[in-house]
């Protein structure tokens, strides 16, 4: 399991959104300002987002982004799986290499990574994004 930017990124500009927006929308220019993420990145993340209705867009004027679900209710394991590809989800060769990999049947580390990605899961399941919001930094 790979966590890529796509998540660090997604779960600041849900952050973002909450804690700017004040059930307001928020654009994607002023995340990407106060973020310091590019414009076209936060495109490429809202989309799947979007598609995973954790966010929604409000057009026109005044117009952003707004979060749309209860916060406690939102997981990181929601956003990893929403904007992550497929291919992260499981890019250990226990998942990959079955019939490619020669030594595949007499590997002896191949049995720990489902243990490892379900504790990932198990984790990532456990941390909302309120408890993100409520987490002060040192």
């Amino acid at each position: 399991m790979a966590i890529t930017k796509r998540t660090e990124y997604a779960l600041r500009a849900l952050v973002e959104i909450v804690e700017a927006g004040s059930g307001k929308p928020v654009s994607r220019k002023e995340i990407a300002k106060r973020q310091e993420i590019s414009e076209h990145f936060l495109e490429q993340i809202f989309l799947p987002l979007q598609k995973a209705a954790i966010v929604k867009s409000v057009r026109g004027p005044g117009g952003g982004f707004i979060v749309t679900k209860d916060t406690q209710k939102i997981t990181v394991w929601d956003v990893f799986t929403a904007v992550e590809k497929n291919e992260y989800l499981y890019d250990k060769c226990f998942f990959l290499c079955n019939d490619v990999c020669s030594i595949h049947h007499k590997c002896r580390v191949r049995h720990i990574w489902p243990e490892i990605n379900n504790t990932l899961k198990e984790s990532m399941e456990k941390i909302s994004l309120n408890d993100i919001l409520n987490h002060q930094p040192a």
